[in-house]
């Protein structure tokens, strides 16, 4: 009876040890993964008729301040590049929690830009 009694507990044990490292495991897995989202920039010059897109990248962060510094970025690169002189504390950037949501959005933004015969222009890296 009492190897019994020995068994039941040192299966409790054992189950108890499997379910345990399977949590840290989890946990561990977890705590790994970063969240990202999917961003996209864009500035428009209604009176040249063209706007300035970026391609979605997807941030580490979901912050709104990683945002507004990566939409920080894009107004300066706009500046130096096409001669724009938009400020750069502006809300340029549209993020998303998806790739794919991000790139819909893009192209729908593209699509009625280009019925109003604005010409679009690929900021490329910045």
């Amino acid at each position: 009876m009492r190897h019994i009694h020995t068994l039941g507990w040192t299966l409790d044990w054992l189950g108890s040890l499997y379910l345990g490292g399977m949590m840290v495991m989890a946990c561990a897995q977890g705590a790994g993964a970063a969240a990202t989202q999917s961003v996209w920039c864009s500035i428009s010059d209604p009176a040249r008729q063209q706007i300035f897109i970026s391609t979605p990248y997807s941030l580490p962060m979901t912050s709104r301040m990683a945002v507004y510094a990566y939409g920080g970025r894009f107004a300066r690169t706009v500046n130096l590049r096409f001669g724009m002189h938009v400020v750069l504390e502006g809300a340029y950037c549209h993020a998303f929690p998806t790739r794919h949501r991000a790139a819909t959005a893009h192209a729908d933004l593209i699509a009625h830009m280009a019925e109003r015969n604005f010409r679009i222009v690929p900021v490329g890296i910045f």
